[in-house]
């Protein structure tokens, strides 16, 4: 049995102009409102942010970012996130770190999750069965 770093309640999926960012949290954002700043700046809640900024012209590059309530990666232009997906638990490997997240996602989030890392992603993710 595998043990999971954090169980997922909030899913938060945004791609806009400037980029797309996938946010796994093992609290809800709407919490946030009744803390004290003192109680967020100090939390001990978990997460996962991954991030891909779009490039502003055809000279510059995609920059790729990874964030977690225990690291902070820039991705270089080689490194690659290795990924297992499935309904219960999201699998990610890179730059010598790994996560498990436990995951209860319907079939709609399954596959919209899927697609983001499959097609804005692609460059950089390797979805292993």
């Amino acid at each position: 049995m595998t043990t999971m770093n954090f169980q997922c309640e909030e899913l938060t999926i945004s791609d806009e102009e400037l980029g797309c960012t996938i946010i796994f949290s093992d609290s809800k954002s709407a919490d946030d409102q009744f803390k004290t700043i003192d109680e967020i700046m100090n939390s001990e809640e978990k997460y996962l942010l991954i991030q891909k900024t779009y490039p502003e012209d055809d000279f510059e590059h995609s920059y790729y970012h990874i964030e977690s309530s225990e690291s902070d990666t820039e991705l270089d232009f080689e490194d690659k996130m290795i990924v297992r997906l499935n309904r219960d638990k999201f699998e990610i490997s890179w730059s010598g770190d790994q996560l498990k997240i436990g995951l209860d996602l319907t079939n709609r989030e399954l596959i919209h999750l899927k697609e983001i890392l499959e097609v804005v992603f692609k460059e950089r993710v390797i979805m292993k069965k």
